[in-house]
């Protein structure tokens, strides 16, 4: 477990791929200080996710990344085709 700098548990995150409701879900998730830290790390990861897609030839259409707490709550759902533009969706 991180701890803050006030001693406080960082929250926990999990980031999903989901394609036409199957999901991989992340199972270890990650700690992060706070929700903007979760959201720049999963457009990062989406980003790689997108670019290796493309670079193997797969349709980026109705593929998503997800991001939920650790209550498993959702608090953002990306298009993997939009995060490949370098679109940033609003709320992120």
């Amino acid at each position: 477990m991180v701890l803050h700098s006030n001693g406080d548990a960082m929250p926990m995150y999990f980031f999903r791929v989901s394609y036409e409701d199957v999901g991989m879900i992340d199972e270890h998730g990650a700690e992060f200080a706070n929700d903007k830290n979760a959201c720049l790390e999963a457009m990062r990861a989406a980003r790689e996710l997108a670019a290796d897609k493309i670079i193997n030839g797969h349709d980026l259409n109705g593929i998503y990344f997800e991001i939920t707490r650790s209550d498993r709550s959702l608090m953002d759902r990306m298009p993997l085709n939009a995060v490949s533009r370098g679109v940033i969706p609003e709320g992120a």
